[in-house]
């Protein structure tokens, strides 16, 4: 069985709420075998089909949906979003959400920042997003390009939470990859992935930009590249699996009758 980094609910805060939960995992719990072991999700890296399948039925269970009724997105590392009212696949895009509930929506990684969004909209059911940000995606503006949506949705408070991502420190790069994120990005979000290491630290400057949005995060797990038996990490390894994060609302009247 997949076994979760952690795992956890966003309670109702407004009348229309609905609880949506999630999870971040890591490479703990599932069935893949070598170096993808164990608990790899990505289709489309060499890994046994069916082994993947397993571990993404698992995935679904975490937060008790259907498999079928998973969105994952195909990153481009860039800044498109897409919206979603059901499961599959969505290319091109770095971004998904939606307001459908039993729809669980995977970011994945390996050393890119994984986080997922759930948005209040007071009388309306609320509306949840999961993001896929590199240093492409934190110069491209996904994050605040992803918070907009929500709001022009009707989001009032913003809640997220962040998956494992690599460390500036193990995150060493050229300087015109750090000269693109001090240009494109509010002094407070480069100053704070760009601060001291010689890298990028995407995840510091994701959190950098949400404490300009007013978003209040959690942080789930550490770097990467530093935690071989926890967490995958392509830098580490280059073949390597996939972990994430997921989010599913879930209706009021399905939870009472399920605990029933």
């Amino acid at each position: 069985m997949a076994l979760p980094l952690a795992s956890g609910v966003f309670t109702p805060v407004a009348p229309g709420d609905r609880p949506a939960f999630w999870a971040v995992t890591g490479r703990l719990g599932g069935h893949s075998a070598s170096e993808f072991s164990q608990a790899n999700i990505a289709h489309d890296i060499g890994d046994n089909p069916q082994c993947v399948q397993r571990n993404r039925e698992e995935l679904a269970a975490l937060v008790n949906v259907a498999e079928g009724n998973l969105a994952y997105m195909e990153p481009a590392h860039g800044h498109l979003i897409a919206e979603v009212a059901g499961g599959g696949t969505f290319t091109g895009v770095d971004s998904l959400v939606t307001d459908q509930c039993d729809v669980g929506l995977v970011a994945m990684g390996a050393d890119c920042v994984p986080l997922i969004f759930y948005g209040s909209r007071g009388s309306e059911k609320p509306v949840i997003g999961a993001v896929h940000c590199g240093w492409k995606g934190l110069v491209a503006g996904v994050i605040t390009l992803t918070i907009a949506k929500l709001r022009v949705q009707g989001a009032g408070e913003i809640q997220s939470v962040i998956g494992p991502a690599i460390c500036g420190n193990c995150y060493s790069v050229t300087s015109d990859r750090r000269e693109l994120v001090h240009a494109s990005t509010p002094p407070s979000v480069s100053d704070a992935a760009l601060g001291g290491s010689g890298g990028i630290d995407v995840r510091a400057g994701v959190l950098a930009q949400l404490s300009i949005e007013g978003v209040t995060s959690v942080v789930i797990g550490g770097c990467t590249f530093e935690n071989p038996e926890t967490l995958f990490s392509y830098r580490r390894e280059n073949r390597t699996g996939r972990q994430g994060i997921i989010i599913a609302m879930r209706d009021n009247e399905k939870i009472l009758c399920t605990n029933y």
